[in-house]
């Protein structure tokens, strides 16, 4: 029998994917602020493409170590993208109720 190819390879094609997603994801949040009445800044779309970039880069680490697929990985870098700040802050929370020996059974905010 034949073996299958390793699905979740954490190659190149697979960063750029993420990569990509991330930016696109982080520039269409961008452009929903500013469909919804924010000013354009090109200050603020940088800053937030570095942030949203960050969060994909969290979330490709945990594609490669849980071997998620590639669609997977990209779509999640996506909405990691999306998120920016919010995933971020929702990650060091989530990360520090563990260190802290909670159970994280509730999150208040």
């Amino acid at each position: 029998m034949k073996n299958m190819p390793y699905k979740s390879d954490p190659g190149l094609i697979a960063a750029l994917i993420a990569l990509g997603m991330t930016v696109l994801g982080s520039v269409a949040a961008y452009a929903y602020k500013v469909l919804s009445g924010d000013a354009f800044s090109w200050r603020t779309l940088c800053l937030q493409i570095i942030v949203s970039v960050f969060a994909g880069f969290l979330m490709m680490l945990l594609a490669i170590y849980w071997n998620w697929p590639q669609e997977l990985t990209g779509a999640i870098c996506g909405m990691a993208g999306w998120s920016g700040s919010s995933l971020i802050k929702t990650l060091e929370k989530r990360f520090l109720q563990k260190a802290a020996g909670d159970s994280g059974a509730q999150i208040n905010d």
